[in-house]
């Protein structure tokens, strides 16, 4: 980047006359734009609300991001295996261009279209289809780089703004890095509409995770009014509710088309932020490289970075990339089966605790008299065991009457045995079903 720096002594001008004669020309320049001019005009323009301080020359920007990139490489340390971060959030809220953003703002030789960007080529179609991952070899350009821990971009298409089955399942594919990289979203839509979310798990529980996210940016845009909410309880549900808790943090773009002190802007920031979950220190408001920011600066991205853009996209990319901060149960891996709802114990201190639930009578005397009669037919099989013990008997008496006295002892003896034993081999079967029908109560 080339600096224009002047100076007379006689005359005394510096750059920071340079500066004002800069701004006046960049005034002069925006309200041109006619329509684009936003409201106040003069010297009641917020520039677009561009993150930079007008008493800073480019020089002082540069050298600003510089010392923002030595902080972000003491942060992110060397070695070790690189964050995988995910850009979640519907079509149009400018995922790529923030992507693009935060790739320049980390490379040396400035911003260059890595991402697909664009605005639909006007027929309402989204410009990215397939899951892309951007490694930190693909989008660092100075070797000595790349001992750092620059993380791994993952962009994708727009998700729907749902809530539903699909819409989590789809999430919680993402999150564990099964959906490979270059794979479109779409497919595995297409899959669940002709196979259900069955034959949907059984298929991504096969990949390997590859992709497996350590962070979310949840990307919104701060002109687009109502926010998408159900996307954001979903990927809040899925990012939290799991075994495997990811770190979530909030972006939202088009700094460059709303005034921040806006009452209608400080109510949506106020409900992304709630939405999602996050302190500040985890969210950005942002202007991304776009064609409305060359337009004003006058300067096109291709030919020079805007160092005004860097410095807040690598003050959130510090925090981001912090590994002070942990993804819970890192280890677990995707199965397929439900996330283990947990209750909700938000909305009282100290909740009450569950009743425990009383019988049903009438379920009670049905299984007592279900063992009635269990016990009966057992009762009756014993006793047609034993016919056979009392038929015996009856033939010894029929003898004993034929013969006479002479045997009448020996039948009496038999007679008495023949009871004793049936009645000590009936009574044992009782005592015995008396004692199994114990233990089964007990069990069962």
């Amino acid at each position: 980047m080339v600096l224009h720096f002047f100076f007379d002594s006689a005359k005394g001008y510096n750059l920071s006359v340079f500066n004002h004669r800069n701004r006046t020309a960049e005034r002069d320049s925006f309200a041109s734009l006619g329509t684009n001019m936003p409201p106040g005009g003069g010297d009641d323009i917020n520039l677009l609300e561009i993150p930079r301080n007008e008493m800073q020359s480019e020089e002082e920007l540069e050298k600003e991001r510089e010392r923002e990139v030595r902080v972000l490489q003491e942060r992110i340390n060397k070695g070790g295996r690189p964050l995988n971060v995910a850009l979640i959030g519907p079509s149009g809220s400018g995922k790529s261009s923030f992507c693009n953003s935060i790739m320049a703002a980390f490379s040396v030789g400035g911003w260059r279209e890595r991402a697909t960007t664009g605005h639909y080529g006007g027929h309402g179609e989204q410009v990215t289809h397939h899951l892309l991952s951007f490694p930190k070899i693909e989008y660092l350009d100075f070797d000595a780089l790349y001992e750092y821990n620059y993380p791994t971009l993952i962009d994708m298409n727009g998700f729907e703004d749902s809530c539903d089955t699909l819409a989590q399942e789809l999430l919680r594919i993402v999150f564990f890095g099964r959906l490979p990289n270059e794979e479109k979203l779409m497919d595995a839509v297409k899959l669940y509409n002709s196979r259900g979310l069955d034959g949907l798990k059984e298929k991504y529980s096969q990949n390997n995770e590859d992709l497996k996210v350590d962070r979310i940016i949840f990307i919104a845009s701060a002109n687009n009014s109502p926010l998408p909410t159900r996307l954001m309880e979903a990927v809040r549900n899925t990012a939290r509710k799991e075994n495997r808790v990811i770190p979530i943090f909030g972006v939202l773009t088009h700094k460059d088309e709303i005034s921040r002190g806006d009452s209608d802007y400080m109510r949506l920031e106020q409900e992304f932020r709630e939405g999602l979950g996050i302190p500040e220190n985890r969210f950005l408001l942002c202007t991304t490289y776009c064609d409305a920011y060359d337009k004003h600066h006058g300067k096109s991205r291709l030919d020079q970075r805007h160092p005004a853009l860097d410095i807040p996209v690598l003050k959130f990319m510090r925090q981001v990339c912090d590994p002070a901060i942990k993804v819970i149960q890192d280890k677990q891996t995707y199965t397929g089966k439900e996330p283990p709802q947990e209750p909700d114990t938000t909305t009282q201190r100290n909740p009450t605790p569950e009743p425990n639930p009383q019988p049903n009578p009438l379920l009670q005397d049905n299984e007592r008299l279900r063992r009635m009669w269990i016990k009966g037919a057992i009762i009756a099989v014993i006793f047609f065991l034993l016919l056979p013990l009392i038929s015996y008997e009856k033939e010894i008496q029929r003898i004993c009457a034929r013969h006479g006295t002479g045997v009448s002892s020996y039948c009496g003896d038999q007679s008495m045995v023949g009871k004793m034993f049936a009645s000590f081999v009936f009574a044992a079967f009782l005592v015995v079903l008396d004692i199994a029908f114990d233990r089964y109560n007990q069990f069962f």
